[in-house]
């Protein structure tokens, strides 16, 4: 492995000597698909010019895929692993190149989605839904520098349906475990601005939560409601609001006092309820780019369980941020801003039940078009968080990216970074000496157009934030973790025949701490291989085999390895009807992602929407 490593530092170290100059066809990076939000500010970037690693899963490979909630999807991507304990709606979590779901921010349209409350300081995984999501942005990677606590691992990035056209969508759609769903969207667009709307009503009768699947059915029902409007107080300005509200209702199965499982329970249950709410205002003219924002987002979970009784969690967030960027030439540009985070829990956490973070940073991107023959991209951002419990941290990213002429297409980049993550106040209740983790790292890519791409990454974690079961408590770790190892995908489309083949490939190096302990619930190997055959422009096979290797979870338990097939099915009726099958574990394979839960059999979805 040692001298694959080394042939991988070396190729992008001294592949590119020259740059291949951009094609007059392509994109500006105003379409989908070619724009990533890369600040906190929302202000968004054409992908070829940054040099952070980036995925874009659209809204055609969503439907194509047929993907229900974030979870699917970043089972597709690589270096994501996710386990749940049960079925939809059930807690659930997602590991990124070894690092746990709590160092992966996920944000909403550039607003962070982050519950105080909640142990690993994220968002509930389990209860985004996507149903009129127009694509999810990854940014793999440290992101600390950009986004501050609690993007060690990277950035996802859900983006909403803002309106491009004006319309009404209506969807239906069933399927095995008397799952049901429902969606509405109209949006409308004109010269004063334009409304998004759209609903979603999800109900499953699920399975049971704890193994056996058989035993008591576990049923989820979520209510999710979506609202964006725009609009245009001048051709360079214009005010925006958003609204994004969940209510989810779930069944679960409990534990007696002695830790024996009860898979009939049937008294255990819970809720859960997220308000976000946004308002925000741009200005674009010449070289200027200015964002002003202001959000709140508030989650309450409530439980009931069989055993330990009822208990009620709220978490709330309240951010503002402002920040411009001005463009120096066509090829630089600064960027500035100023960022204010308020962290609230309910009032029963102590010795706090709240803390904020007030926070500056700036970047510097600079684009040479030939240096050395080469089309070079520099990049650089630097931030500094003052928490009022935590001490302040100062953190960074530095990033190349050259494009080669000796073979059109191929390009390489590198990156070294720092970040952190601060406990939640949930872990800070448990023990107040708890300090954020620290993250250092880098990672280095080498790939060809859109056909290739391989990525090495090393990461550092010292503090890492670990649970102690025997007192119920968390604590720094005093051994410093090592996570690294090399993801590969590929996508090849075989001209006239219709027929597209990919996948994706991870490996993990080293995933230790000093004492040879291992990350928990993260397989040393997995992928993903795809394969789609389009019949013509109206029908649609895919089919997807996913891999994901044994693993170690808690208490010592080894997960065996597994494999999963699923099929899709897509087709166009007419001008505006569509019709989607989707056939899941087709092979009927018993597995776990978690020790002692459920996982979905063979079963078949429909779905039809109609767009008018």
């Amino acid at each position: 492995m040692n001298i694959f490593r080394n042939t991988i530092l070396l190729a992008v170290a001294g592949a590119c000597a020259g740059a291949t100059p951009i094609s007059d066809t392509q994109d500006d990076g105003d379409s989908l698909g070619t724009v990533v939000v890369t600040a906190p500010s929302g202000l968004s970037e054409p992908l070829r010019d940054t040099t952070a690693n980036v995925t874009v899963i659209d809204k055609e490979e969503i439907e194509e895929r047929g993907y229900r909630s974030l979870a699917e999807l970043l089972d597709g991507v690589s270096g994501f692993q996710s386990y749940s304990s049960g079925g939809p709606g059930q807690l659930s979590g997602v590991t990124l190149r070894g690092f746990s779901g709590g160092n992966i921010l996920i944000t909403m349209n550039g607003i962070p989605l982050k519950d105080p409350s909640d142990p690993s300081f994220s968002t509930s995984l389990s209860h985004i839904l996507l149903d009129g999501v127009e694509r999810v942005e990854i940014v793999k990677g440290a992101q600390g520098g950009v986004w501050g606590a609690d993007a060690s691992a990277g950035v996802i990035n859900i983006v909403t349906g803002g309106a491009d056209s004006s319309g009404v969508g209506i969807s239906l759609g069933y399927g095995s475990y008397d799952t049901g769903s429902a969606s509405l969207s109209l949006s409308s667009i004109g010269d004063v601005g334009s409304f998004r709307f759209g609903a979603t009503h999800f109900k499953s009768g699920s399975f049971s939560a704890l193994s056996p699947r058989d035993a008591e059915d576990d049923e989820y029902t979520n209510d999710t409601v979506d609202m964006e409007a725009t609009l245009n107080i001048s051709e360079s300005s214009s005010i925006g609001i958003l609204y994004h509200g969940i209510d989810g209702d779930f069944d679960y199965d409990g534990y007696s006092m002695t830790g024996t499982p009860m898979p009939d329970d049937d008294v255990s249950e819970g809720s859960f309820s997220e308000r976000l709410t946004a308002l925000r205002y741009d200005y674009g003219s010449g070289a200027v780019k200015l964002h002003a924002s202001i959000s709140r987002n508030g989650i309450e979970r409530r439980m009931n369980d069989v055993t330990w009784g009822a208990s009620e969690y709220k978490g709330d967030v309240v951010r503002a941020i402002v920040n411009g960027s001005y463009a120096i030439s066509e090829y630089q540009r600064v960027t500035a801003g100023i960022e204010y985070d308020k962290y609230t829990a309910s009032d029963s956490f102590s010795p706090e039940s709240s803390f904020d973070d007030r926070a500056v940073f700036g970047s510097y991107r600079y684009i040479v078009p030939d240096l050395l023959g080469a089309r070079t991209i520099f990049e650089a951002v630097v931030r500094y968080d003052d928490f009022d419990t935590f001490d302040s941290k100062g953190t960074y990213r530095f990033g190349i990216k050259r494009d080669c002429n000796i073979v059109p297409g191929l390009f390489s980049s590198a990156s070294i970074y720092s970040s952190y993550k601060a406990p939640s106040i949930y872990q800070y209740s448990t023990n107040g000496s708890l300090e954020p983790e620290e993250t250092e790292g880098y990672e280095l890519s080498l790939g060809y157009e859109d056909i290739f791409e391989a990525t090495y990454f090393h990461n550092r974690i010292k503090n890492r934030i670990d649970y102690d079961y025997a007192t119920w408590s968390y604590f720094n770790s005093p051994s410093d973790y090592t996570l690294d190892g090399v993801e590969i995908s590929a996508k090849y489309a075989i001209s006239t025949t219709g027929l597209v083949v990919g996948g994706n490939y991870t490996y993990m190096i080293d995933m230790d701490d000093q004492n040879g302990a291992p990350v928990l619930r993260v397989a040393k190997k997995s992928g993903n291989i795809f394969v789609d055959y389009y019949m013509d422009s109206d029908i649609h096979l895919g089919a997807t085999m996913r891999y994901v290797g044994s693993r170690r979870d808690y208490g010592g338990v080894e997960l065996d390895s597994y494999t999963v097939v699923d099929l899709t099915y897509g087709q166009k009726i007419g001008k505006d009807l569509k019709l989607s099958v989707n056939l899941r574990n087709l092979t009927d394979e018993d597995y776990e992602t978690a020790s002692g839960y459920s996982t979905e059999g063979r079963s078949v979805y429909a779905r039809i929407e109609y767009r008018f």
